[in-house]
């Protein structure tokens, strides 16, 4: 038992006793201490007038003299006399209780119950800073003051607490960890003031911070430098992270797109061929859950997420799909999934024509076109080659067309097929066969304009022409022999001249155009104003006044003089001396003979192309024997003597 148990039963009633209990004689006088006991709650031994029990008297005389009185004990030690002890057991005693219990308790009276000098947090106040200045949320339990949590005198953990951390939370909230498997660090460790102000904070649920910012304190920004944020953020961590705890990594209610469908719609709905990473349900292959650069925070912009895990199908390649070059790949396919392989959303023309004009408007279409094959001759990314074809010019068609191929090594090709088919074929439809612009040989015309005016004004055409237009003699893509002519020039005529082939090659010398295969040099193979299609003027009869003019013909190729002097030495050698034989054949005002008259315009038996036989009398013909020698030659003709000339020594002929 304590020291004072002596004190009477009526002391300890008066411990409790109101103010109304009058105090005796002794201490509590009118001149002494007369304010003792009159408090609502006045301490026993005072209201007992027992002032000997907390104050010990050392003789010296009271009052005048200091030190007339002293405490039996120190601090609580004093009060422990009488007060069972608070602080027994308990690690963590209120810092006060080093000055004694007198911090907070009245020792002699007070207004309030067990004589504290103010009720609840007030009292606390008296040394501890308010808790809940300038807060947003306070914890509810501070309506019942601070003891609520704290012990006002000593407690097993930090703070005068019961417990420590989340064993002292729980004792008044759920469990938040309760069923999660992956649990918040702090959580885990029970450490709920990680997050949470006991007493209050500056958001809901007495958080530290509000949204981003609370986790920002331990977790780097997951959004700074970042161009797109994920809207969700606005509100927090906590749109996608339980605080405490989650069924997977992260603390997150559920992984992959089973989280993100919770807000998005699903991104494979509707489509047949899926993005393996959105099949497998790998959102973050491409997004970033909280920021990225790309929009929708893609973990990177345009063909630069793409090629992190696509190889680039544009490398070392000089002409690029426009949106490839610009980065573009959605333009084309979707990032989740589409209709068709590849995401896209359909397949050949039906793609392109989303951007791309129709090609196939012609009346004649293209194979490739009209099965709407576009990656048939074009890359879809990039190629080498213009509009990404997957080879240059002619290289392109020849891949399908190898019929063709030879015309690109081969000699005497169309110089237009050379430069390109384009030029006559279009690559997708035209309104002629082939995908011809025009037909036949309106098509020849539309480059060879002055040959289709030369034929279509021409007083004697070319029947071949007229048959069977230019493809008659010209191949249009070439086959090896000059002009694109289907035979050797040499030859070539002959497949609808097959007489005159035979006069021809009967003949033992032959004019020398028609040797070389030139018809061409007298024949105009496209149309004339002369007859027989001669590229000038020809007399057509046997006998013929002498113009110059008339003989343009041959003066293309022979000299006008052998028939106009009547003395050279050296127009001619046709001559008798100086004596021109050929002015005296020809040069006749009436009656002079044309050239064919002696000699046969594409060959002959006799040199000179002098012809055996001409036309004569009817039925008859002037035969000609035609002798060679170095300076001259002799004729034996029907119609006259035969006759000698020698150009060195005149012959005096009869």
């Amino acid at each position: 038992m304590k020291r004072i148990f002596s004190i009477l039963f009526a002391v300890a009633l008066a411990a409790v006793a109101p103010s109304s209990a009058v105090a005796g004689e002794g201490c509590l006088t009118s001149a002494c201490h007369a304010v003792m006991g009159k408090a609502k709650f006045v301490h026993g031994p005072v209201a007992a007038e027992e002032c000997s029990v907390c104050h010990e008297a050392t003789g010296k005389k009271h009052p005048g003299k200091r030190g007339a009185f002293i405490y039996p004990a120190a601090g609580s030690e004093l009060c422990a006399q009488c007060h069972d002890s608070k602080t027994e057991g308990k690690s963590h005693p209120h810092s006060a209780l080093k000055d004694g219990c007198v911090g907070c308790h009245s020792p002699h009276q007070s207004n309030f119950e067990h004589f504290l000098y103010n009720e609840g947090a007030p009292l606390c106040y008296r040394c501890h800073e308010e808790k809940t200045r300038g807060m947003v949320d306070v914890h509810p339990a501070l309506e019942d003051g601070c003891i609520s949590c704290h012990d006002p005198h000593a407690g097993n953990a930090p703070g005068m607490l019961p417990e420590r951390g989340a064993a002292f939370c729980l004792t008044c909230h759920d469990d938040p960890r309760a069923g999660k498997k992956v649990l918040h660090s702090p959580a885990a460790d029970g450490d709920c003031t990680a997050c949470h102000n006991p007493h209050a904070g500056k958001a809901r649920g007495m958080l530290v911070a509000a949204g981003a910012a609370l986790c920002t304190q331990c977790h780097d920004s997951k959004t700074e430098g970042k161009k797109h944020v994920h809207p969700i953020l606005e509100d927090g961590c906590t749109g996608c992270h339980d605080p405490h705890g989650g069924a997977v990594k992260g603390m997150l209610p559920a992984s992959g797109a089973k989280l993100c469908t919770q807000c998005h719609d699903s991104k494979t709905k509707g489509f047949k061929v899926v993005h393996p990473p959105v099949a497998d349900g790998d959102c973050l292959a491409c997004h970033d859950p909280h920021a990225g650069n790309g929009p929708g925070m893609t973990v990177g912009e345009g063909s630069e997420l793409c090629n992190q895990c696509h190889d680039s199908k544009t490398e070392g390649k000089r002409n690029v799909h426009t949106p490839v070059k610009e980065g573009e790949c959605t333009s084309c396919h979707g990032p989740h999934g589409g209709a068709a392989r590849g995401m896209l959303p359909a397949v050949g023309a039906a793609l392109c024509s989303g951007c791309h004009d129709d090609k196939a408007t012609g009346a004649v279409v293209h194979g490739p076109v009209a099965a709407g094959d576009c990656d048939s001759c074009h890359d879809v990314h990039a190629a080498d080659a213009p509009n990404q074809l997957a080879a240059p010019g002619n290289e392109l068609c020849y891949l399908c067309h190898d019929d063709k191929a030879q015309l690109s090594t081969q000699a005497n090709v169309h110089p237009i097929v050379a430069d390109g088919c384009t030029n006559c074929h279009d690559p997708h439809s035209g309104p002629q066969k082939l995908m011809l612009s025009a037909s036949g040989d309106a098509l020849c015309a539309s480059c060879h304009d002055k040959v289709a005016e030369t034929a279509r004004g021409a007083a004697h055409p070319h029947g071949a022409l007229e048959d069977g237009g230019c493809a008659a003699c010209h191949d249009a893509h070439g086959t090896g022999y000059p002009k694109m002519f289907s035979r050797t020039a040499e030859t070539m005529c002959f497949d609808c001249h097959a007489a005159m082939q035979a006069t021809i090659a009967k003949a033992r010398y032959q004019h020398e155009p028609v040797k070389a295969g030139e018809c061409a040099s007298c024949h105009n193979p496209h149309g004339s104003s002369n007859s027989r299609l001669l590229v000038a003027p020809y007399p057509e009869e046997f006998y013929a006044p002498y113009r110059g003019e008339n003989f343009a013909l041959c003066y293309t190729c022979h000299e006008q003089s052998a028939m106009e002097y009547a003395r050279t030495s050296e127009a001619t050698g046709f001559r008798n001396g100086d004596r021109n034989l050929h002015f005296v054949h020809v040069n006749k005002a009436d009656k002079g003979r044309v050239c064919k008259a002696c000699h046969g315009v594409h060959g002959a038996d006799q040199p000179r192309l002098i012809q055996s036989a001409i036309p004569g009398f009817g039925k008859w013909e002037i035969p000609i024997t035609y002798t060679q020698t170095k300076t001259g030659g002799g004729c034996v003709v029907g119609c006259h003597k035969p006759k000698t000339y020698d150009r060195v020594r005149a012959v005096g002929n009869q």
